[in-house]
């Protein structure tokens, strides 16, 4: 992207949420909301790309905000860094991604710099990603059966599959792309050190 992205983080813990933004202001342009209502006040004023959100807050909970996020569609990618463990009902909260606290910050960089990548992918792949990652977060703490038995759980693998053939089509022009680009920046790299010797 030409620009740097824009993230909001959005945390009543201050120190915390102060401290994302450290982490998160060399290659950002940051901004930080201690409560719900901030980050709305935020979104009426400013273009977000990304959203880092603490789902329990006094007030106005994470969980309103992501929703009003969703209505409005102000933000692209919102990341969910909470203490709370997920359930079941993350099959049907639109996130894109769901990291636990306490996160260190290789984790969260990473988090946004591959939501930062994600705003440049075609809509089909955008949302199949976020529903393979919700789904991946569903498998590695809940137990399976239970899953199973749960409609949300259910809805979210049918959507997964009704979105993988337009995925996978994405995917491997994006491969095939990726390589195109690769491929000039080594004849790049390459013909600049031809030209040192």
């Amino acid at each position: 992207m030409n620009r740097s992205s824009t993230v909001l983080i959005v945390d009543d813990q201050q120190d915390l949420a102060d401290l994302f933004g450290i982490w998160l202001q060399e290659q950002f342009e940051v901004y930080v909301a201690y409560s719900g209502e901030d980050a709305l006040e935020i979104f009426a004023e400013e273009s977000i790309d990304i959203v880092l959100l603490d789902r329990q807050m006094p007030g106005l909970s994470g969980t309103d905000v992501l929703h009003s996020i969703r209505e409005n569609g102000d933000a692209q990618q919102v990341i969910m860094v909470t203490a709370v463990q997920p359930t079941e009902e993350l099959a049907s909260i639109a996130v894109d991604e769901y990291l636990l606290k306490p996160t260190d910050r290789t984790t969260l960089l990473q988090a946004v710099e591959a939501a930062e990548l994600v705003l440049t992918y075609e809509d089909s792949l955008t949302e199949f990603l976020s529903l393979t990652a919700r789904k991946a977060t569903l498998e590695a703490n809940l137990d399976r059966t239970a899953l199973a038995k749960d409609d949300r759980y259910s809805n979210l693998l049918r959507k997964i599959r009704e979105l993988e053939k337009d995925a996978d089509t994405a995917l491997q022009r994006l491969e095939t792309e990726y390589q195109v680009d690769m491929l000039v920046r080594d004849q790049r790299i390459g013909s600049r050190t031809v030209e040192q010797l």
